[in-house]
């Protein structure tokens, strides 16, 4: 008998080591197959763009403004999303993943920001079709304007659309998150019917794209729609990251290698998916790029406020040692005055900002009638309104920003 139970232990022994063996060989070649990406060394660069060379690497970008020294084991990458049904890309988002410290942090940029540029509507979400129905990449486009907005080219892109995204929700088994109201929203056009009831709950992928998408009920409109996208991806983050979904990693790679625009291979996602698993939940964080917004020829855009934004850059994205500064971007902002740019404002014209309406008092005033004279009654002189002059800022000079540089993020996750 207890020979036996001494034969049933070794037996037991055996194959718990044969298990270890095989997992740790599995583990091994998987650390052998992930691979990092190879960083080319990107000059942060400020050249006016025109619609002819969108896309068009120019000599003049080959020049170093200052020192690209890179922060070790620092990683940039560009997020689009397809989202909008009509192939404008109204997801965009900046992030950087330092393997290093274990922390990864993403900016999104409104799909209105106005960029600087010489055609009708001015908004960064309408480049990459744009570039795409003139027989251009679209990335290629979306990435050199996303440069100009952060003063460096990015290391690595993904262009995500509505399946892939979908997809890999469903790979983690859904995803549990706590809708803050009743979404209600319908586009036959669009295909799109968003029917979800508020609370906690676990979404499906028909059901996370749906709480992505929606933005018709937010009283900010595009901002609040940027907030729940953030909430819902610090929830898949740190659902992501427990033990339970490490079996799930080879799913997600395969759906992501196979369905995304990317210059990334299925090797360097498996490595920014383990990195992320190396990471804690309140080191994975998300924000939105400062802006004011404003009608401008007939359109409402994202103004980037310049002086909040630079900050924002240089602490969650710069993966360089030397700050990004006016001189490296390429932004349309309001000065107080008019609207300029950081180098030379592209159709100028089209920026001038009217001039207020007087404000109507509360109650009327009376004025007594004057006595009759040849003279007109003083201050009755008819005055026409002008409008503020478009202030046009030379690139070699550097204006001084206001006192107050802190950053403000709207929008963000902590």
């Amino acid at each position: 008998m207890k020979d036996r139970k001494k034969r049933g232990f070794r037996i037991v022994f055996t194959l718990i080591g044969v298990l270890a063996v095989v997992l740790i060989g599995l583990f091994s070649f998987y650390m052998l197959w992930e691979r990092a990406p190879d960083l080319e060394p990107v000059a942060p660069t400020a050249k006016p763009i025109t619609a002819g060379e969108s896309e068009k690497p120019r000599e003049e970008d080959a020049g170093l403004p200052f020192d690209t020294q890179r922060q070790d084991g620092v990683y940039t990458i560009l997020l689009v999303g397809n989202d909008d049904g009509n192939g404008n890309t109204d997801t965009i988002m900046v992030g950087r993943i330092d393997t290093k410290q274990h922390k990864m942090d993403f900016v999104s940029i409104p799909r209105d920001t106005l960029i600087n540029v010489d055609w009708a509507v001015r908004k960064i979400n309408s480049v990459y079709w744009g570039s795409k129905n003139n027989g251009g990449t679209g990335i290629d486009a979306l990435r050199n304007h996303v440069k100009r907005l952060i003063g460096f080219d990015v290391d690595c892109y993904a262009v995500i659309d509505l399946s892939v995204f979908m997809d890999t929700v469903d790979a983690l088994g859904g995803v549990y998150f706590d809708v803050p109201q009743a979404l209600d929203y319908e586009d036959a056009g669009q295909n799109l019917y968003i029917h979800i009831a508020p609370g906690y709950q676990l979404l499906d992928g028909y059901q996370a794209m749906g709480v992505c998408r929606y933005r018709s009920g937010y009283a900010n409109g595009d901002l609040g729609r940027i907030d729940m996208q953030h909430q819902f991806l610090k929830a898949c983050a740190e659902q992501f990251i427990t033990l339970g979904n490490i079996p799930n990693i080879s799913k997600v790679v395969d759906i992501l290698s196979g369905g995304l625009d990317t210059n990334l291979s299925a090797a360097n996602i498996a490595f920014f998916l383990r990195q992320a698993l190396q990471c804690k939940s309140e080191d994975i964080n998300f924000y939105t790029a400062p802006a004011s917004s404003d009608m401008v020829g007939g359109y409402s855009y994202a103004i980037l406020e310049l002086w909040d934004w630079l900050p924002m850059v240089n602490e969650y994205l710069n993966p360089y040692d030397t700050q990004v500064g006016y001189e490296n971007v390429d932004i349309v902002y309001w000065d107080g005055s008019g609207y300029t740019a950081t180098t030379t404002l592209q159709g100028a014209w089209y920026f001038q900002r009217p001039a207020p309406a007087p404000k109507p008092t509360e109650e009327p005033v009376t004025v007594p009638s004057p006595e009759p004279s040849a003279e007109p009654f003083p201050g009755t002189e008819p005055t026409e309104p002008t409008e503020p002059p478009v202030v046009i800022v030379s690139p070699d000079v550097k204006p001084t920003p206001p006192e107050n540089t802190d950053t403000v993020l709207v929008g963000g996750i902590g």
